[in-house]
């Protein structure tokens, strides 16, 4: 693809200079949104991976600090999972997607201690595409073994007055399940639903989410 070649992208840089910052910033954001997604969606083009550098810049400037309902959550999961060693909140994957948690199941859905895994793309050996269309490369992870996202949507997910998700968050989904993950997803009307009501009622739901959904 024409857009993504070094000498575009040195000129595009020179021009970026010249605009404001808040316009600068939106096209860098969405030039790096571009490039994610077509080398996730479209590998066989082997367009390179140009905004590690952009996206380490953005992970430093994120707060990480948890919200008292990412909190909430983040401490049910630990419960349901034998222990907060069991579940990761505000992580980075590949290609430097934040997702609100990360924890591990075995073959057999038995939750294993969490693992870390590199999202510097120079940390990996090889970076392949598997038969079944699945980023491949090394997850240090037991045969079998699966990493879940699990996300919470808030209403800006939705589109207005609906549960129908936006393309965002749909092709958010579809990325990481590229990237290897079972992606959990915690709608905002369900978790705030009359029907969750109570720490039981919420522990079960996220016990349904992770263990029983496929």
């Amino acid at each position: 693809m024409a857009i993504f070649n070094v000498d575009f992208l040195t000129k595009l840089d020179v021009q970026l200079e010249t605009l404001p910052d808040t316009l600068s910033r939106r096209v860098r954001l969405r030039l790096m949104k571009l490039n994610r997604a077509v080398c996730l969606d479209c590998p066989e083009f082997q367009v390179p991976w140009f905004h590690e550098r952009y996206c380490q810049q953005l992970q430093r400037k994120s707060t990480g600090s948890l919200s008292a309902l990412h909190q909430q959550i983040h401490r049910m999961l630990g419960e349901i999972l034998g222990g907060s060693h069991f579940a990761k909140a505000s992580v980075f994957t590949p290609y430097y997607y934040g997702i609100d948690f990360e924890c591990i199941l075995d073959r057999n859905k038995k939750p294993l201690p969490y693992v870390e895994q590199s999202v510097l793309m120079a940390d990996w050996d090889t970076v392949h595409w598997g038969q079944d269309g699945q980023f491949v490369g090394k997850k240090g992870l037991p045969p079998g073994a699966q990493r879940i996202a699990v996300e919470f949507l808030d209403s800006k997910a939705f589109c207005k007055n609906s549960s129908h998700l936006k393309g965002e968050a749909v092709i958010k989904k579809r990325h990481l399940e590229i990237l290897g993950y079972r992606v959990v997803q915690i709608p905002h009307f369900e978790w705030n639903s009359m029907e969750l009501s109570s720490k039981d009622a919420w522990m079960e739901y996220l016990k349904k989410k992770i263990f029983e959904e496929v």
